[in-house]
Order: structure tokens, then sequence, then C-alpha cells
């Protein structure tokens, strides 16, 4: 992305566009390797977890942002895995729109806007 960028302020349009369509199935390509990896990770412990899960049912079923249950005792999430299959990449397209639309409102705090800047410079 920030070689597009660049190109951006070059005014290589084409470039740019390349390099965004490259950064963005290197994304796709890292959250298919990740959910591939959970759910191998999922098989792995899906034993173990089965009783444990019972005893910490969340009354409110509130998820986080990644389709987590909330966590328990001021954690911020719980054990449980993430989304799986086509929800996750329709997920993480919802979390980036989500970021870019919150990063161009300019009411937003500076540090907040910053640390969107920096969640789109890093994703």
């Amino acid at each position: 992305m920030d070689q597009a960028e660049e190109q951006l302020r070059n005014e290589d349009f084409a470039g740019a566009l390349d390099s965004q369509s490259d950064a963005m199935e290197a994304l796709r390509e890292g959250m298919r390797e990740l959910a591939d990896q959970m759910a191998e990770q999922q098989q792995n412990q899906q034993g173990g977890q089965q009783g444990q899960q019972a005893g910490r049912d969340n009354p409110n079923g509130s998820r986080d942002p990644l389709g987590r249950e909330a966590g328990e005792n001021g954690r911020i999430g719980t054990d449980e895995q993430l989304l799986q299959g086509d929800d996750v990449y329709r997920r993480a397209r919802e979390l980036l729109d989500e970021i870019r639309r919150r990063s161009g409102e300019q009411e937003r705090p500076e540090e907040e806007l910053d640390y969107l800047r920096r969640l789109l410079e890093r994703f």
C-alpha cells in the first residue's frame, strides 16, 4: 500500500492500482492461511475445549469485532476460535471498510485518526 501511495503521488495511476491489487491479494492470502491454521488448531483442541466451554457461556451473547464472545472478568476476548470459512473474509472486508470510513471522519480526535491511519498503513 505504501508503494501504491507513492505511485499515486507520482500520478502513476495504473501502477498504483496494480500495487494496491497486489497488497490486497497478499492480505487475502494471509487471511486464508490464518483461517487454515485456526481450523487445524481447532481440530486439535476440540476435545479438550468442549468440557470447558459449557461453564463459560456468555449470558449477553455479545461478540467482539472478530466474532468471538466477549471476555469475562475484564478480559478482552475469549479463547474461542475466530470465525471460519467465507465469514472470515467477509468480516475482514467489513472491518477494513469501517476503518476506512472512520478515518475519513475529520471530526474524530486526532489521536484516533492517527491510530486509524496506522491501521490502514499496516493492513
